[in-house]
């Protein structure tokens, strides 16, 4: 597979009303656009305080871009990876619900979020690479990354552990996974011991809710998952973030490879 198959190709968009956003972010030439998650104020800590320069990243489940133009603010060389709407959204299955509409929904804020990205890749001037496709099938052409960024994105897949095997496979240093912990369950600063490696299933038929959500991972599990994938060497930090105007705390663990090395070549999955 070549460059030119692997990686999107830039798009012109320019009505903003044709994109959506994420996370609240200030576009250059535009202005302030909100979004869910306003992670302007701290975003250091989402990241684990982690430093980018020349550093090659790869940011899994970008939506419109916050994070990778954060980061290559910061000195990295950024790899975007998310879905487009041809894709298939982990959606759960409800048995007494016909998901097509939702599934049309979705496809079709994808396509927004996709918009949204390249409104503001061409407004921050980037030089970020993005490339399609879904957490479980990351194209080996992508090659080594030094750091993995996955930002809430394990909760809403159907195999978190799967999803990661997947993403590690390309990283050779250093991965961030941040997600986030109910308040009834906040008791800093020993979190990730006192939850244990819980994973909770989200999904209700009474319901049938949440659509787009699976799991609510503790830090602890994400530990025993980066550690079977040679990341043992770990860090759990908590902080607050801005959800739809509101505080919501979140974890940040922060791994490094101890063992193994990547094997980008390796199929799909098989690690």
């Amino acid at each position: 597979m070549s460059d030119a198959t692997t990686y999107a190709q830039p798009r012109l968009i320019t009505d903003v009303r044709d994109c959506s956003f994420y996370h609240t972010i200030d576009i250059p030439g535009h202005g302030l656009v909100e979004g869910q998650w306003d992670l302007r104020a701290g975003v250091r800590r989402y990241l684990g305080d982690v430093p980018f320069v020349s550093k090659r990243v790869l940011d899994v489940g970008s939506a419109s871009g916050f994070l990778t133009f954060y980061m290559e603010s910061r000195g990295a060389e950024v790899v975007s990876y998310d879905l487009a709407p041809e894709h298939h959204w982990d959606a759960v299955p409800f048995a007494s619900v016909d998901s097509r509409g939702y599934i049309a929904e979705r496809r079709d804020l994808i396509r927004k979020l996709n918009n949204g990205y390249w409104f503001c890749h061409r407004a921050f001037a980037s030089k970020a690479r993005m490339v399609h496709g879904t957490i479980y099938a990351i194209p080996a052409e992508i090659g080594p990354v030094d750091i993995a960024i996955c930002g809430s994105i394990l909760l809403h897949v159907r195999d978190p552990f799967l999803a990661l095997q997947n993403v590690l496979r390309l990283t050779s240093d250093t991965v961030i996974v941040t997600d986030s912990i109910p308040r009834r369950q906040f008791m800093l600063p020993w979190v990730g011991r006192l939850l244990g490696p819980k994973m909770t299933f989200l999904p209700k038929a009474q319901t049938t809710q949440p659509r787009d959500a699976w799991w609510l991972l503790s830090p602890e599990i994400v530990r025993r998952f980066l550690g079977v994938l040679g990341f043992e060497d770990t860090t759990v930090s908590c902080h607050w973030q801005l959800h739809l105007g509101r505080k919501r705390l979140l974890y940040t663990v922060v791994g490094r490879r101890t063992k193994g090395a990547p094997s980008p070549h390796a199929a799909d999955g098989a690690g």
